[in-house]
């Protein structure tokens, strides 16, 4: 069974992403919206999770319309933007969600 992993949280708070891991699983999706999306352009802070993530499997995902809201560059490799329908069509996809 898939999960669709949402984290909201600000990114000064990168403990949850290490946590989301040891819960995550192959087939799984990461979606960074709200405060975590302020991360996306910060490779020291992702990189090493969007590998990590890649390695099991899991794809990252960020909502663009919160990018937007709060000015934020463009995502690091690895990480693909997604629009509102794109995050309807995670949500179908996944047959659970998990917030951090």
């Amino acid at each position: 069974m898939s999960s669709l992993h949402t984290i909201s949280k600000s990114w000064h708070q990168v403990s949850w992403l290490y946590e989301l891991l040891a819960f995550a699983s192959e087939g799984d999706a990461v979606l960074l919206l709200g405060d975590a999306v302020q991360c996306v352009d910060s490779p020291i802070t992702l990189a090493s999770f969007v590998a990590k993530c890649k390695v099991q499997g899991i794809a990252v995902y960020v909502l663009q319309s919160d990018m937007q809201v709060r000015g934020v560059g463009e995502p690091i490799s690895g990480i693909n933007r997604i629009d509102d329908t794109g995050f309807v069509d995670l949500v179908v996809e996944h047959q659970q969600q998990v917030a951090w």
